[in-house]
């Protein structure tokens, strides 16, 4: 009975080294926090460009032929938008590029894993939002100003880069600065810092095609590059912000595990 007994409880056992032959066992017990999390950060981000890439172009080309196939388009807004379509499939490269580079580099350092999920992680997902966003904020600049060019509304697919996972952390700087803020009875600070991160000149024109250019129109196209650098700005200051936010925080954590009060004892 025992016998039986033994072998009930040695059954999940046998039946994996027999089928598994505890390789998965064997991965497990053998991965590593350090060498392991940097392996698989690189081929996440990795596959996470390919889908990325794949979608833009999909919706790229998806857009350019229901443009192309509408009557009501022009043929000079039909030759503009072969250039513009071209500018924007090729748009998808370098965002690709960018993922993938953010993410190798930020498997390529590791420097505990404290550090690692609450400051490398949150800051390369910042910057990879950022950069996604200005790549596609100067594509669309150099398409808005090819419209003005042709003197008429061009294809220029608005594409949402799918990194909607990774949004709600390149927000943390700014959520966490108006926690602080609210906390210190500071909420004029937010509202001017709202006001300088929501910047934004207009870029956006309806052409008539009448081939009459002014000078509101090319003040409207220079405004488009302006976005693109007012962009990177914000995306710097996001970085500044959550670099001091984590220093408060570390630096607050390293006093508690060891306190001190600093005072001056003089003896008069």
């Amino acid at each position: 009975m025992k016998k039986i007994y033994q072998q009930i409880l040695d059954f999940p056992q046998m039946v994996n080294q027999k089928v598994l032959n505890a390789q998965l066992n064997a991965a497990v017990d053998n991965f590593d926090s350090q060498d392991g999390v940097r392996a698989y950060t690189k081929s996440i981000y990795q596959f996470v460009s390919i889908v990325v890439f794949i979608m833009m172009e999909v919706a790229i080309i998806h857009g350019a032929m229901a443009y192309f196939t509408n009557a009501t388009s022009t043929g000079l807004a039909k030759m503009g938008s072969v250039l513009t379509t071209i500018l924007l499939v090729y748009s998808a490269f370098p965002i690709a590029h960018i993922i993938r580079a953010r993410g190798e580099s930020l498997g390529a350092s590791h420097h505990g894993m404290v550090g690692f999920i609450f400051k490398d992680f949150v800051t390369t997902n910042i910057r990879i939002v950022g950069e996604v966003v200005a790549v596609g904020a100067f594509i669309g600049a150099c398409c808005f100003t090819l419209s003005f060019l042709f003197d008429t509304n061009l294809f220029n697919a608005a594409t949402e880069v799918p990194l909607s996972a990774v949004s709600g952390i390149a927000g943390l700087p700014m959520d966490g600065l108006n926690t602080l803020f609210s906390a210190l009875r500071l909420e004029y600070l937010t509202t001017v810092l709202h006001t300088f991160t929501g910047f934004k000149m207009p870029g956006t024109q309806n052409f008539t095609g009448d081939m009459l250019w002014n000078i509101n129109d090319l003040l409207l196209v220079g405004g488009a590059f302006v976005n693109v650098v007012a962009g990177l700005v914000v995306l710097y200051v996001n970085l500044a912000i959550y670099h001091f936010l984590y220093s408060i925080v570390a630096n607050f954590i390293k006093w508690i595990q060891s306190p001190s009060i600093p005072i001056s004892m003089k003896s008069k």
